[in-house]
């Protein structure tokens, strides 16, 4: 059901339509990340000791839970919430994998040692000199548990960050300016190029991005069953 007349309906279509194809692949990013950000907010207001795990449930029940039936349903929440490996409780040094996770190289592959808490690197070229870990002994330590490798944050997942901050901007003309600088190739480097002419929205982008990264370092975690021995801590920019 819907209270949209029709004709306006229609004329919607036909706008959204005539809208490149990158320009609605960015509006749907926008609202998707606009559209959790609130959805976790509203669940943290209701139970602000909610777990990682807690969050994912109750995103689930919000975005697709009506997309099965009450049987599917509940396995899909038992595997969400039911056994998993035992937790580790790791010493995380946040800079070392907020760096693992959001740095692009293609030289090297980065590990988070869970004794230490520390990221360790191997050399993707050449013989591992140049890298903390030799090839025998990646292979040894993640056999062994001791190692476990980071992925790092798809580029597209800090395009939909810009994307969502540049929605929030009060400021019109800026606004329209993030818009234009998210388009096509170089899209990041125009992005922070034109918040440099915006010194207050320059800080509350740093604020909004280490919010996220944040964000997608507690999701790392809570993905990889360990607990963090040490508290983040606010950068200062």
């Amino acid at each position: 059901m819907t209270d949209t007349p029709a004709g306006v309906g229609a004329m919607y279509r036909r706008m959204l339509l005539a809208r490149s194809g990158e320009d609605r692949l960015r509006m749907g990013f926008s609202m998707y990340s606009t559209t959790r950000a609130f959805v976790v907010a509203s669940i943290l207001e209701r139970e602000p000791q909610a777990s990682p795990e807690r969050i994912r449930e109750a995103i689930f029940l919000r975005f697709y839970g009506r997309d099965f039936d009450d049987a599917t349903r509940e396995k899909i929440l038992a595997r969400l919430a039911g056994a998993r490996p035992p937790r580790r409780r790791v010493p995380i040094d946040w800079a070392d994998l907020e760096m693992a996770l959001t740095w692009r190289s293609d030289e090297y592959d980065y590990y988070l040692d869970v004794r230490t808490g520390k990221v360790l690197t191997h050399a993707i070229w050449g013989d591992g000199e140049d890298g903390d870990l030799s090839e025998e002994q990646v292979d040894e330590d993640l056999a062994g548990g001791r190692l476990v490798g980071v992925e790092r944050l798809p580029s597209s997942t800090e395009y939909g960050w810009m994307v969502e901050f540049a929605a929030s901007v009060p400021n019109q003309h800026l606004r329209e300016l993030l818009d234009v600088a998210l388009r096509g190739r170089g899209a990041f480097r125009r992005f922070k190029d034109v918040l440099a002419g915006y010194p207050r929205e320059r800080e509350r982008w740093f604020a909004f991005h280490d919010a996220r990264v944040r964000e997608a370092m507690l999701e790392w975690l809570a993905d990889h069953d360990i607990d963090a021995a040490t508290v983040p801590r606010n950068r200062q920019q």
